[in-house]
Parts: C-alpha cells; sequence; structure tokens
C-alpha cells in the first residue's frame, strides 16, 4: 500500500465518522477549500502524520514497513461545556482504533487537552498507524 493509498483510506474512514451533534460539515480535511470555522460548538481538524519505516523482514527485497500518526485536533468555543469536547474527542478515538483495511492497520491512541485561550478549547487525538 502507497503512502497516497493510506491517506486515501484514512480519509474515507473519517467520512464515516458520525457523533451527536456534528455534522461533516466541521471537519477540515486536509487541503480542504473554504474551510470555515463554526462560529459555536464543536469542529474538528485532521491531519495524516508520516512517520519512520523500519524493515520488518527479509527475503529477496527487504519488507519495509511505514508509520504514523492520524492527528485530530478538537476544538470548542469557550461557551461549550467541557463534557462535549471531551465526548468528540473519545468519540474520534472509538472510531479509529484498531481499525484496519488491506495493509493499513490503524493502532492505540491517546487524547491530550492542550487547554484553552480567549477563542477555543483543544483537544488533540493522536494515533498510531502502520502500512504494509
Amino acid at each position: 500500500m502507497t503512502y497516497d493509498e493510506a491517506r486515501l483510506a484514512i480519509i474515507l474512514r473519517a467520512q464515516t465518522f458520525t457523533h451527536t451533534d456534528f455534522s461533516q460539515s466541521r471537519i477540515k480535511y486536509p487541503n480542504a477549500p473554504q474551510f470555515q470555522v463554526p462560529a459555536t460548538g464543536l469542529w474538528s481538524d485532521i491531519n495524516i502524520l508520516w512517520g519512520q519505516s523500519f524493515i520488518a523482514g527479509l527475503a529477496d527485497t527487504p519488507c519495509t514497513r511505514r508509520t504514523g500518526v492520524v492527528s485530530i485536533n478538537c476544538f470548542a468555543r469557550p461557551d461549550t461545556h467541557e463534557v462535549k469536547i471531551t465526548q468528540l474527542a473519545d468519540a474520534w478515538l472509538s472510531h479509529f482504533e484498531y481499525f484496519s483495511i488491506g495493509q493499513l492497520e490503524i493502532l492505540q491512541g491517546q487524547i491530550q487537552n492542550l487547554g484553552n485561550n480567549s477563542d477555543f478549547i483543544q483537544y488533540n487525538v493522536s494515533i498510531s498507524y502502520r502500512v504494509n
């Protein structure tokens, strides 16, 4: 599986995400044209971060595995209760964790509370993956 095939599989998985009071229009995808940050409530920003490759086996040629992280930044306006962003981050984690398709395996993840400023509260969901 190529990097681009893995990227497409991750995006297609994200496009099946559903959560209470949260629509696909509240998700900013990589290179998405003209995303409008919502004035209220929650939204997310998805990024696919490529990682290190390693040799997993030898035969006529090395079997190379590639790694990376699906990074989902979750945002809420300060007037949104913290329970809502926590539930959104948890839903993203459940949606991606231990999903596999073809040679893509999405592994374990974590949620980090990055705090807030006057504009928004931010949680980051980071989920490791490997290809091949």
